[in-house]
Parts: C-alpha cells; sequence; structure tokens
C-alpha cells in the first residue's frame, strides 16, 4: 500500500483520465481492501467528465476488491448508477463485479433485479455474465423469472447451459416449474424450443412426464397454450421411450 499512498497523493489532483485509468490498472494487479479509500476519493471527488473516462477501471478494481472482503452496500449504488447511464462495454463490467460481490457480500432486490434486466440486454456478453450472476445467489426472487423463460427462446446454446444451473440450483423439482409456469401466466412467454428444453432438462425418463402432463392437462391455462405445451410433451415422450 505505501508505494501507492505516494502516487496517489501525486495523481488525485489530476485532471488526465489516462493518468488515473493507469494508476487504477496497478492498483488492479495487486487488489487490497485498504484501497478502498483511493476508490472514495476518486468516486466522490472526480469531475463528472473525468470520471466518465475512469469508470470502467472503477468498476473492475471494486470487482477486485470484493473478490477479498465483503463490502459496503454503496459501492452497489454506484455500480448501479453506472449501470443506466453507461455504454456496453461498461455494463458488462459491471455486471460481473456485481457477481464477484455477491460471492461475499449480501446483495438486495434493487440489484438483482438490475441483473434480472440484464438478462436481456441487447449485447450478448452482459447476458451471460447477468446469468452466471444469478447462479452465485443465494435466493432468486420471483420477478426474476419472466427473463429466464424470456432468454430460453433465444436458442443460444450458451445462455441455455448457464440457464440450465439455474433451474437446478433454484428450481430442481418440476412440481416447483409448473407452478412458476402459472405464476402470472409465466407459460405463455415459452416458445416450442424453450418448453423442449425444458423438458430435457427435467425429464431423463418417462415416468414423471405423465404428471407433468396431468398437471397441464387440468390447469386453467388458456387452450392454445396447453395444446403447444402438450403437443411438446408426446413427441418427448416417444423419443424418451425410443431409447429405453
Amino acid at each position: 500500500m505505501e508505494p501507492f499512498k505516494q502516487k496517489f497523493e501525486d495523481i488525485k489532483e489530476s485532471e488526465n483520465p489516462d493518468h488515473i485509468n493507469d494508476f487504477l490498472i496497478k492498483l488492479s494487479e495487486s487488489p487490497n481492501i485498504e484501497y478502498l479509500i483511493i476508490l472514495d476519493y476518486f468516486i466522490d471527488n472526480l469531475d463528472i467528465q473525468i470520471l466518465e473516462k475512469v469508470k470502467l477501471n472503477l468498476v473492475f478494481l471494486i470487482g477486485e476488491i470484493a473478490n477479498l472482503s465483503t463490502i459496503d452496500t454503496k459501492y452497489l449504488d454506484f455500480l448501479s448508477k453506472t449501470y443506466n447511464s453507461s455504454d456496453r462495454w461498461v455494463r458488462d463490467e459491471v455486471i460481473q463485479a456485481i457477481r464477484k460481490i455477491a460471492k461475499k457480500t449480501v446483495i438486495g432486490e434493487r440489484i438483482i433485479k438490475l441483473v434480472g434486466y440484464a438478462i436481456n440486454d441487447d449485447y450478448p456478453p452482459i447476458r451471460i455474465n447477468a446469468l452466471k450472476t444469478l447462479v452465485v445467489l443465494e435466493r432468486l426472487p420471483l420477478f426474476v423469472w419472466k427473463n429466464i423463460f424470456l432468454v430460453l427462446n433465444s436458442k443460444n446454446s450458451e445462455l441455455e447451459a448457464i440457464s440450465a444451473n439455474v433451474f437446478d440450483k433454484f428450481l430442481p423439482d418440476f412440481h416447483q416449474l409448473f407452478k412458476l409456469l402459472k405464476y402470472l401466466d409465466n407459460y405463455k412467454i415459452l416458445k416450442p424450443n424453450a418448453i423442449r428444453f425444458l423438458l430435457l432438462i427435467y425429464f431423463r425418463t418417462p415416468f414423471n412426464l405423465e404428471s407433468f402432463r396431468e398437471s397441464i392437462a387440468t390447469s386453467d391455462w388458456e387452450i392454445e397454450y396447453k395444446k403447444i405445451y402438450l403437443q411438446e410433451i408426446d413427441i418427448y415422450e416417444k423419443i424418451l421411450l425410443k431409447s429405453l
């Protein structure tokens, strides 16, 4: 820390974003919880135009420090504000930083909601990192699942693979899946390819499939959606029976 104290004194009044970025990169190479003091200074005191040019490295440093210890929620506030006013490269770094924080620090519903929205970002790396962030959480609020179901419609194999981890952790039983599909009419979201993906996750043999079929057949779902689900179940069941 000592060599950086003098460097910080030399640079903290700098109006050159390149110099500040170089300094932040050096700090990130050997992160230390004491560097939060430096972070606080830059976040609170930099001119807004300079802050805009160094925020990517500020976000990265927050994430690296969060790997070492729990950190104050004020840094989550900064990340949230930064996400909502930044380009896709900074937004992606924000989501990665939140994932690092979530491994050691409990994050609230406001931040989880941000990650939930990020699942459907236009930039694919953000979507992937948002899903990876959900996997490290201890709980998953109901409102996030709508966006997860939307992801399944994308036909993206990498997103599907990470989504499978989310389902395995937070929704391990097909009875829970049915309840969640019924919740706020989530069943209307899924396209046939997404239904097939869920069947593959939850039913490796045909033995429990009949129970799931019965739940859907006797539900109060709209008939047109019932037909789609039951048709996909019939097709999938035939595939399973052939593999026995």
